[in-house]
């Protein structure tokens, strides 16, 4: 009922206006408005923001950072969307491969470097990380482990890793957690 009392003003207000020293070239009367439907839940009127843009990451600087704490980083084989990023590392000289560690970023601050026996970063889309440790069976040799690898999505939450399910202090042993 009050948007038929305000559309019946629009005529009075637009004469109201034309006749309060209009410049004499500008038309005497303005077409009003055409009626916009109210938006409803399933047509909300939102106009889409642009994406923010990521800080740009320094892939050579966190690659020097990782050497110079002794590891050989793995170099991603394409870009690295953030601003979480993993980046895998194995101790320089390891004589068999097995001292590893994945190095956390968020943004270009090494967020926490995770040592482990043997891990494999199976995806990253700048939210979270998936990662996947072997799993050695009782008497499996140091080569080989055997048994079900485990999967985990890793997240920083206020500057902490947060892994679900959570990783055990020996995530290549079972039974450690």
């Amino acid at each position: 009922m009050r948007r038929r009392h305000l559309v019946g003003a629009l005529p009075l207000l637009a004469a109201l206006l034309v006749g309060c020293g209009a410049p004499p070239s500008a038309p005497a009367e303005q077409p009003a408005p055409a009626e916009q439907p109210a938006p409803t839940a399933s047509s909300p009127r939102t106009t889409a923001q642009p994406a923010p843009v990521p800080d740009p990451f320094d892939l050579a600087a966190a690659l020097a950072l990782i050497e110079g704490q002794g590891l050989t980083p793995d170099p991603p084989e394409g870009r690295l969307s953030g601003p979480i990023r993993a980046i895998h590392a194995t101790c320089t000289g390891s004589a068999n491969g097995r001292c590893q560690a994945v190095f956390f970023f968020d943004g270009q601050q090494l967020v926490h470097r995770v040592d482990v026996g043997l891990v494999k970063i199976l995806s990253q889309d700048g939210k979270a990380v998936r990662v996947e440790f072997p799993v050695y069976a009782a008497g499996d040799p140091g080569c080989c482990p055997s048994g079900t690898p485990t999967q985990h999505t890793i997240t920083v939450q206020n500057g902490q890793l947060d892994a679900q399910p959570p990783v055990g202090f020996e995530p290549n042993y079972p039974g450690d957690y």
